[in-house]
C-alpha cells in the first residue's frame, strides 16, 4: 500500500501551533513511531524537552511542572502499551483539572487486529478522564490544526470548559521520515476568558462558616476579607495554605471537635476543593442544604447542591441588611481550637513519633519552600497535627485520586521548576519504592529535592480501619505490605545523598542538608502504631472536654 507522506511537515506544524498556545515543557519517552514529533520538539529552541524512560515517572513529572505554571505540559510516548502507562498521571490530571497535552503515536488504522508488532487501539484509551480525545493521520489537512487548537483551549478551561488533559492520537506511516518541503500558515485563534460579574445574595445567617480545602493561593487575602466581614471562623485544610497565617479566626483542629458540636452553623461558605477530613466532609453532609461553594468550574466533582459559578474577582457579596450575627460563635469555636491545641501539645509522644516529627519538620522550613506531602497516612497526620504554621510555606499533593504511584515524580517536577527556595518531599515507604523510577530523569536534570521518607515499615493506614480487628489472615503480607528492600540501597543505586536520622539528629541538621545540592534521601523510623494509640487518647479527652 503506497502512502503520501507528511510525517516531519504535519510534526513541525503541531509543535509550533502547541508552542502558540503556551506549551514550553515537554515530556518524552522513547520510541521510534513517535519519532517525527520527537524531532520536531527537541529542534525547537523554545520548548525545554525532558527525556523519561517511565512513562507513568513522564505524565507525573508533566503533572508536577503543570501544577506550578498552570500551562500545558506535553507528554509524548510511542504506540502500544507505552500509552497505557500514562493513564494514573491522566486520572490525577483529570480530577484535578490540570491541563495535561496527551499525544501518542500510533500504526496506520489498517495495521489493527492483523497481528502487526506494537499496534493496539489507542481511539478512547483515556474514556472520561481526558476532555477530548482527537484522532489523525499525517496526510490530513489543515483543519487537523483547526481541531486542535479548539482542544487546547478546552485543556485550559477556555469557554465555560473545565480544566484537564486532553488527547491526541497520531497515526504515523512508514518510513517515519520523509523530505517534504511543504509550507503552511496556520494562526491560532485567540479566545478571551469570561469576566462577567455576579452578585451573590446570601441567605440570612446568625452562625457562618468557612470552610477551605485545596485553595489557589491568590484567594487566600479575599477570603480572609469575607471572614472577617462576616465574623465567621475559618475551618483551613491543610492544602488550603491557609495555616500559615496569624488571624484569631483559623482553624485547625476541628478533626477532634467538629462531631461534637453543641451550636451548628446555619450558611457554610466553601472555597476550594473538598478538605481531607473524613469527619468534616461527613458534617458538610449534614449542613448540606445550608453550603454554598464558590467555585469557577461549576459541578466538577463536588456534589454540593449550591454552586456559585466565580472567582473571588468577579463576584460581590451581598448580605441582607438585616442579618444579625451570633457574637458567641465565633467565641465557641476559638474556644474549642485553643482547649483541643493545648490538650494536643500537652500530650507526650514517643522518640520515634511520626506526629512529633511533623512539627519538627515544620518549624525548619522556611518563608516561601515547597513541601508536597505523600498520600495515605502522611497527608492525614499533617491535616490532624500540623497546627498552626510558623512561616507561610506553599503545600502541595496529589488528592485528585489520591492514589499513592507518581508522587515522586510529581514532586522532581515542581522542583524543577523552583531554585529560589528549598523543596521538600514527605513521602510514605511504600509510596517511596512505589515511584522509584522517578529517579532516571537525574541524570539529565539537577533538581533540588530533599525527600523525607517515614518509614513505618508498610502501609500502616490499613491498621486504623475496623476489619484490622478481625486478625485476618494474610494481613501482613497483604494490606500493611512492608518493603524489604532497603530505602539505603536504592538511594545508592541512583547515587543519591542519604541520612539516617532520629528526630533530636534531624533537627540539628536538616537545614545543613537541605542546602546542598541535588536531590537528598533523609530517613526517618517511626511508630505508626503508637501514634494510632495516643491519637485515640487525645480523642476521648476532647470528648470529654466538650
Amino acid at each position: 500500500m503506497k502512502h503520501n507522506n507528511l510525517n516531519n511537515f504535519w510534526s513541525k506544524n503541531i509543535v509550533n501551533l502547541l508552542y502558540k498556545k503556551g506549551v514550553r515543557y515537554a515530556c518524552i519517552s522513547p520510541g521510534s513511531r513517535n519519532a517525527p514529533l520527537t524531532y520536531q520538539f527537541v529542534k525547537h529552541p523554545s520548548i525545554k524537552c525532558i527525556s523519561h524512560i517511565d512513562e507513568r515517572s513522564s505524565c507525573y513529572f508533566g503533572l508536577g511542572i503543570a501544577k506550578i505554571t498552570k500551562n500545558p505540559v506535553v507528554i509524548l510516548t510511542t504506540s502500544g502499551t507505552a500509552t497505557a502507562n500514562l493513564y494514573p498521571g491522566i486520572i490525577e490530571g483529570s480530577m484535578n483539572m490540570i491541563p495535561l497535552i496527551i499525544i501518542t503515536a500510533d500504526r496506520p488504522k489498517h495495521l489493527l487486529n492483523t497481528g502487526e508488532n506494537q499496534t493496539i487501539n489507542q481511539i478512547n484509551l483515556y474514556g472520561n478522564h481526558v476532555r477530548k480525545t482527537l484522532n489523525f493521520r499525517t496526510n490530513k489537512t489543515v483543519s487537523m490544526l483547526k481541531k486542535m487548537d479548539i482542544a487546547i483551549d478546552q485543556s485550559l478551561g477556555m469557554n465555560k470548559n473545565n480544566p484537564g488533559p486532553i488527547h491526541f492520537n497520531i497515526r504515523f506511516n512508514e518510513p517515519l521520515f520523509d523530505n517534504s518541503k511543504k509550507k503552511i500558515s496556520y494562526i491560532p485563534e485567540k479566545i478571551k476568558p469570561e469576566t462577567k460579574h455576579i452578585v451573590f445574595k446570601t441567605p440570612n445567617f446568625k452562625r457562618p462558616l468557612i470552610v477551605c480545602g485545596d485553595l489557589s493561593a491568590s484567594k487566600l487575602s479575599d477570603v480572609l476579607a469575607i471572614a472577617k466581614k462576616i465574623n465567621s471562623p475559618i475551618f483551613a485544610d491543610i492544602l488550603s495554605n491557609m495555616r500559615g497565617y496569624t488571624s484569631n479566626g483559623i482553624n485547625v483542629y476541628y478533626d477532634y471537635y467538629i462531631e461534637h458540636l453543641a451550636q451548628s452553623p446555619d450558611f457554610i461558605l466553601r472555597f476550594g476543593k473538598k478538605p481531607l477530613s473524613k469527619k468534616l466532609n461527613t458534617f458538610l453532609n449534614k449542613y448540606k442544604k445550608n453550603t454554598y461553594l464558590l467555585e469557577s468550574h461549576i459541578g466538577f466533582n463536588d456534589d454540593c447542591p449550591n454552586i456559585i459559578q466565580g472567582s473571588l474577582n468577579n463576584i460581590t457579596f451581598k448580605f441582607n441588611s438585616e442579618y444579625k450575627i451570633d457574637g458567641k460563635w465565633l467565641d465557641y469555636i476559638n474556644s474549642l481550637e485553643k482547649s483541643t491545641k493545648h490538650i494536643i501539645k500537652a500530650t507526650k509522644y514517643h522518640n520515634n513519633s511520626e506526629i512529633t516529627f511533623i512539627n519538627t519538620l515544620l518549624n525548619n522550613i522556611e518563608k516561601n519552600d515547597q513541601l508536597f506531602i505523600g498520600n495515605s497516612m502522611p497527608i492525614r497526620n499533617f491535616d490532624q497535627f500540623s497546627g498552626k504554621l510558623k512561616n507561610k510555606i506553599k503545600i502541595f499533593a496529589n488528592r485528585g485520586a489520591s492514589g499513592i504511584d507518581g508522587i515522586t515524580s510529581t514532586a522532581l517536577g515542581m522542583s524543577y521548576l523552583n531554585n529560589k527556595t528549598k523543596n521538600y518531599l514527605f513521602i510514605g515507604d511504600i509510596s517511596f519504592f512505589h515511584d522509584s523510577n522517578a529517579f532516571h530523569v537525574l541524570k539529565l536534570l539537577t533538581i533540588d529535592l530533599t525527600i523525607i521518607v517515614s518509614n513505618n515499615k508498610g502501609g500502616q493506614i490499613f491498621t486504623k480501619l475496623d476489619y484490622a480487628k478481625e486478625n485476618l489472615r494474610g494481613f501482613t503480607d497483604f494490606w500493611i505490605t512492608p518493603p524489604y528492600t532497603k530505602i539505603k540501597d536504592l538511594a545508592n543505586l541512583f547515587d543519591l545523598k542519604y541520612y539516617k536520622l532520629s528526630i533530636s539528629q534531624f533537627d540539628k541538621d536538616i537545614k545543613k542538608i537541605s542546602s546542598l545540592e541535588g536531590v537528598k534521601i533523609v530517613e526517618i523510623e517511626v511508630n505508626a502504631l503508637k501514634d494510632i494509640k495516643i491519637n485515640q487518647s487525645i480523642k476521648n479527652k476532647i470528648k470529654l472536654l466538650i
